[in-house]
C-alpha cells in the first residue's frame, strides 16, 4: 500500500510540475499543459505499479482505457473550472488533479491491478 501512495504521490507531483512549468514557460491554456503533464505522468504510474507496487505487469489495454478515461475527466473539470467558474491556473489545475487522482486509486486498486 506504502508504493501505491508513493507511485501515486510520484505520478501527481509529475504531472503537476510538468502542467504548471508548461502553462508558466509557454503560455498555453490549462488544457494543453494538462496534457503534456499526464503524458509524463502515465509513464511515471505504470512503470512505478509495475515494478514497485503489484510486481507484475497490469492488462495494458485496461491501464491505458483508465488512463486515457481519467484524462478525459480531468480536462472536462479544468474546462469546467476555467470556462464556468473563472478559475484559472493553480487551482485550476491542482482541484481536477485531486478528484482524478482519487478516482485513479481506487479504479487502479480494485479493477486493473486486482489479485
Amino acid at each position: 500500500m506504502i508504493y501505491f501512495i508513493l507511485v501515486g504521490c510520484l505520478a501527481t507531483l509529475s504531472n503537476f510540475s510538468v502542467a504548471w512549468l508548461t502553462l508558466k514557460i509557454f503560455s498555453l491554456h490549462e488544457t494543453i499543459a494538462v496534457i503534456i503533464g499526464y503524458f509524463v505522468a502515465f509513464w511515471v504510474s505504470y512503470i512505478g505499479h509495475r515494478f514497485l507496487t503489484f510486481q507484475k505487469a497490469a492488462n495494458p489495454l485496461k491501464f491505458l482505457m483508465l488512463s486515457l478515461s481519467m484524462l478525459a475527466l480531468y480536462e472536462i473539470l479544468i474546462l469546467f473550472f476555467t470556462n464556468m467558474l473563472h478559475i484559472r491556473g493553480f487551482w485550476a489545475i491542482v482541484i481536477p488533479l485531486s478528484v482524478v487522482t482519487t478516482l485513479t486509486f481506487i479504479i487502479s486498486k480494485y479493477k486493473v491491478f486486482k489479485n
